[in-house]
């Protein structure tokens, strides 16, 4: 995705130029394996820019795709998605395997297609990867409730980072994403609901 590409490298400079501290993970580098370490744990804000899945009936089924750490796939994991899978990097981040992630993240932005559907279950409401994010740690989460565009998309992410980098508090983050979707408004080329309302943030 292209657009993808364009927004980390955009945000990645971002946090450069105000002398942040950021890391870059693309291609092979963007893997599984990688997101189950340690390593992100030590970061404030997490940005997935990616494709997402949500399997409504069997929420555990959803997931993130990552670069594959490996081809060899063991089917007896796909069988018991719950339990063996999590020893498996084959590039998809189960919603099971979420929930055995430790984020100590304030922010995690989920810039990928239908990230904040789940199933609806009568006295624990949405579950889905949202819930599953919350649970590993993370205090508020941007994800999006249809199939969005991506160059789109990648525009209004750069825009809530601007915003976001420029708000002296930075511990709020409603009011970034708010008027990213008015400047995407008022560029005219994405004004259209269908580009820029998807993203929600939940959390604060």
């Amino acid at each position: 995705m292209p657009g993808s590409k364009t927004e980390i490298e955009t945000i990645f400079d971002l946090y450069e130029q105000l002398g942040k501290k950021a890391l870059i993970k693309t291609h092979s580098k963007a893997n599984e394996g990688f997101v189950k370490s340690d390593e992100l744990q030590n970061y404030r804000v997490i940005h997935f820019a990616t494709h997402g899945f949500v399997n409504e009936e069997n929420p555990k089924l959803s997931g993130i795709l990552f670069a594959q750490d490996t081809t060899k796939i063991d089917k007896e994991s796909f069988e018991n998605i719950a339990g063996l899978i999590a020893n498996q990097n084959e590039g998809i981040l189960y919603q099971s395997e979420i929930y055995n992630l430790n984020f100590n993240a304030d922010l995690v932005v989920l810039s990928a297609c239908e990230t904040g559907l789940g199933k609806i279950t009568k006295g624990e409401g949405v579950i889905g990867l949202t819930r599953a994010l919350l649970y590993a740690g993370s205090k508020n989460i941007v994800v999006s409730l249809w199939s969005v565009n991506d160059k789109s998309t990648s525009k209004l992410m750069i825009f809530f980072y601007e915003n976001l980098l420029n708000d002296k508090k930075q511990d709020k983050y409603s009011k970034p994403l708010s008027e990213a979707k008015r400047k995407i408004i008022e560029d005219g080329k994405y004004s259209h609901p269908y580009f820029w309302s998807p993203f929600i943030l939940i959390g604060e």
